[in-house]
């Protein structure tokens, strides 16, 4: 027969804490706040400095996608996210994109 002070007592593991389930996926350079965090802050600044020089429109379209976003975020977060990416890739890929379409027809012009 085993008695009670015998028995091992249970080691508290890594699994000994109740499971929850992670938070939402945060846009790049957003915290859990939806506000900038440092690095967000830095890209954001180098990524609207070279829109506002190059192409002051898609600048404009990013500053009122974010404000939105921020307007939005403690109702419907998961829209505001949305709005968020939208508005990076307004000052990022967009103006890239933007660039070489013109390159492009400037190249086809030139070549006629």
């Amino acid at each position: 027969m085993t008695d009670a002070a015998s028995a091992p007592t249970p080691i508290p593991g890594p699994h000994s804490t109740p499971y929850t389930a992670p938070g939402p996926r945060l846009a790049a350079g957003i915290g859990p706040d939806g506000t900038y965090n440092s690095g967000g802050r830095f890209l954001a600044f180098l990524a609207g400095l070279w829109t506002m020089v190059a192409f002051f429109p898609l600048l404009f379209v990013g500053a009122v996608l974010y404000t939105k976003a921020e307007e939005i975020w403690p109702q419907d977060p998961e829209r505001a996210r949305r709005l968020v990416v939208w508005s990076w890739a307004s000052v990022t890929w967009m103006p890239l994109v933007c660039a070489a379409v013109v390159t492009g027809v400037t190249l086809a012009l030139s070549l006629l």
